[in-house]
């Protein structure tokens, strides 16, 4: 298995990976299977359950040939998902989440990544950080969820989805800031075409991703997990690093 650095072909040390994940948000996967991802994974992280997984924080996910229209399985369709954070209305989200193609598309199927941080950056010239507190999500059935950002000293977390189980609103009436972070997802959003044994290794409270819509038996392996408490990124764990306002 080789780990990459977007944008540079820069090949990572499985050591060096938390220090290029807190930097970057993002290492590529090429050439992997799923025993050298979880092998990589449990060198620094504790797997984070899901109700779809087939094993401890592992969830394959493929079309399926029947499912419940009102269950949150849009994932396990052949439909394009809209970039998201993973497990953004629960308490504690996972904060690192990987990916590996076991069987790519016939046709579509592309990874879209999306720099929560960038679109932050961009924001936070327009806006306060106590009006960006404001966003929130909301479900299907009008509940109130999480904020959309939190901003600590020094760190933040995003939780994002815009679909039919939630979407971003803001408690004080300033749509201009939903409308935005739409548009800047929209305008920055990278897609990637995964081979087979290819996929990405991204921080959840930072990096958005989604998937365009396909056709043919596209299967892909997700892994959820939390960076260990005595691992010295521990600290991923509560958001990625910004500068203060």
């Amino acid at each position: 298995m080789r780990l990459v650095e977007v944008g540079r072909e820069t090949e990572v040390s499985p050591e060096l990976v938390p220090g290029v994940l807190a930097r970057d948000g993002v290492v590529l996967i090429r050439q992997g299977s799923i025993a050298e991802v979880r092998a990589l994974l449990d060198r620094w992280t504790a797997p984070v359950d899901h109700p779809h997984q087939v094993t401890g924080g592992l969830t394959v996910i493929e079309p399926r040939l029947h499912r419940r229209e009102d269950d949150n399985e849009a994932g396990f369709t052949d439909l394009a998902l809209s970039p998201h954070t993973d497990r953004s209305l629960h308490a504690q989200p996972p904060s690192v989440l990987a990916t590996l193609m076991l069987t790519p598309a016939m046709a579509g199927g592309n990874a879209t990544l999306v720099d929560g941080a960038r679109v932050l950056a961009v924001v936070r010239q327009h806006a306060g950080d106590s009006e960006i507190a404001d966003l929130r999500l909301r479900t299907a059935t009008g509940r109130p969820g999480p904020a959309v950002v939190e901003i600590s000293v020094g760190h933040a977390r995003i939780r994002y989805r815009d679909d039919r189980i939630a979407v971003p609103y803001s408690t004080d009436g300033r749509m201009d800031l939903v409308v935005a972070i739409r548009r800047l997802i929209a305008e920055t959003a990278q897609t990637l075409h995964l081979g087979a044994g290819d996929g990405y290794l991204v921080h959840n409270h930072r990096f958005l991703h989604g998937r365009t819509a396909f056709t043919g038996d596209r299967s892909l392996a997700r892994f959820l997990a939390r960076v260990n408490s005595d691992h010295p990124y521990t600290w991923l764990n509560r958001g990625f690093s910004i500068a203060s306002s």
